[in-house]
């Protein structure tokens, strides 16, 4: 019985870590390494970063590319 205790706070971190790579989406890094830095660290010390940090100025939403 311990070790589902276990299995489901580390599905709860990963889901947590896909989050935070979701938000760096518009960043430098892109998902992939944003998913990566927070699976290593933590997802609450790459979150505060990201919301402090502004998008990728070079990169273009999904939401403007469609519309022009």
């Amino acid at each position: 019985m311990a070790g589902q205790g276990l299995m489901v706070e580390a599905v709860i971190y990963v889901i947590f870590c896909v989050l935070t790579g979701l938000l760096g989406i518009d960043r430098r890094m892109g998902f992939f390494g944003t998913f990566l830095i927070a699976i290593v660290t933590t997802p609450f010390i790459v979150l505060p970063i990201l919301l402090l940090t502004a998008p990728s100025s070079g990169r273009v939403g999904w939401w403007r590319r469609r519309n022009s």
